[in-house]
């Protein structure tokens, strides 16, 4: 596989690299220098290829639902639905702390502070690049405004973080600590009273429409503040990764209890972490759902922990099942998306949202409505779409198409080392 970072997270270490890491124990049979460390990275890239998998589920259900209603409302959804948008939650966070651990191992595999730098402010400028062109069009089949998503702020996180690395890497998780709990204390301060800077806010911290003399130029979906603080602690989280493995688990189990722990205090006692607050609804179920209930955009300090502390627990069941060698080929099929994650992420856009615009053509709906930001934001032809049986069942269909082009070049990547590989 080249040695890039491919939508900010994929990465490659070599066999003799590994066992130099810190915590890392090698025998001296050629076996065990390359046994050891391939275990190590495929738990990385089986959390990666699960979230990517999960990430196609949100958007099958953002194209093709019936329902009519915010998902994750507790009043107006149900578990089933809301179950189905709260298990995507944890792609965004996972991407991007993702990068950081990334980032981390690339530094020790040899890159000095001056070349990860330049490296980490190329690939920031040409993601943010591919946002606001390839992957813009894929969303709308048109170029109307810019939209800044998911890879605007995994680009734009990598450019700070390629100031940041020359840190501590104790240091650098210190700041992206002090990001994630205190940038709440920035949501008193609204966009509408920043005048000329009210675009800049919203890109840095308050989610929203971009408008200019009263027209609209942009959406900021991703405010990049809070995801600077994710990537730090991706990037912190690297030395665990690369420690022995009972060792790794455990950290990564003790980091998932206290996340979660720390969570559960905050939705009960606090009003702090997050803007809905929690309080018993009119039946066990609502109230069940509503503790849940947490805002994604920017993501807050509830989103985060909650996130991670999931995120941790999926990791520790990965690594252990590389250990033990549980499910090689289930293993094997889900890694193979982790190990091309921007070349997937592209391709299930222009999938799904074709496949809902051919359909609509093909049902004589208002296929217009599938041309422009409206196609994103939940505006379908009147008796559009399908339950939730459907939506898994169209989710599946569309995991299964792009697997054998995923293969191809996972592939491609492994046995060839051309430049512009890591461009994808």
């Amino acid at each position: 596989m080249p040695d890039e970072l491919s939508f900010g997270v994929s990465m490659a270490v070599s066999p003799a690299f590994d066992a130099s890491l810190p915590g890392v124990t090698t025998t001296a049979t050629p076996s065990a220098l390359v046994e050891r460390p391939a275990r190590r990275l495929e738990s990385v890239d089986l959390l990666r290829g699960l979230l990517m998998i999960l990430m196609a589920l949100d958007h099958t259900r953002d194209f093709f639902s019936s329902a009519n209603v915010d998902p994750t409302d507790p009043l107006t959804s149900w578990p089933a639905l809301f179950f189905t948008r709260w298990i995507t939650h944890l792609c965004a966070p996972g991407f991007i702390a993702l990068a950081g651990t990334s980032v981390y191992l690339q530094r020790h595999r040899g890159k000095t502070r001056p070349q990860l730098m330049k490296f980490l402010i190329t690939r920031g400028c040409w993601l943010l690049f591919l946002e606001l062109t390839l992957v813009d069009f894929g969303w709308f089949f048109k170029w109307p405004i810019p939209f800044f998503q998911v890879i605007w702020a995994v680009g734009a996180s990598m450019i700070v973080l390629a100031f940041l690395q020359w840190l501590p890497v104790a240091a650098v998780g210190a700041i992206g600590a002090a990001i994630v709990v205190c940038h709440n204390l920035l949501d008193p301060i609204q966009s509408s009273s920043l005048g000329r800077y009210a675009n800049l806010w919203k890109l840095f911290h308050e989610s929203g429409m971009l408008q200019y003399h009263g027209q609209t130029i942009g959406m900021a979906f991703y405010p990049v503040f809070a995801w600077i603080g994710v990537i730090c602690l991706g990037y912190a989280f690297g030395p665990v990764v690369v420690a022995a493995p009972a060792r790794r688990r455990r950290i990564a189990v003790g980091l998932a209890g206290l996340f979660l722990g720390v969570f559960s205090i905050l939705r009960v006692m606090s009003g702090y972490g997050d803007r809905f607050h929690w309080h018993p609804l009119a039946t066990p179920m609502q109230s069940a759902m509503f503790f849940f209930e947490v805002r994604k955009y920017p993501p807050s300090l509830d989103y985060v922990l909650v996130t991670f502390g999931f995120l941790l627990l999926l990791y520790t069941v990965f690594d252990k099942a590389v250990s033990e060698n549980w499910l090689p080929r289930l293993r094997g099929f889900i890694e193979t998306y982790g190990r091309v994650p921007f070349f997937y992420y592209v391709q299930h856009i222009y999938l799904i949202h074709g496949t809902a615009l051919l359909l609509a053509i093909a049902t004589h709906s208002d296929w217009r409505l599938f041309i422009g930001p409206q196609a994103l934001m939940g505006d379908h032809p009147a008796n559009w779409g399908f339950s939730l049986p459907g939506i898994y069942c169209l989710w599946i269909f569309f995991v299964l198409v792009l697997y054998p082009s995923c293969l191809w070049f996972s592939r491609l990547r492994a046995r060839r080392r051309d430049w512009w590989l890591s461009y994808l």
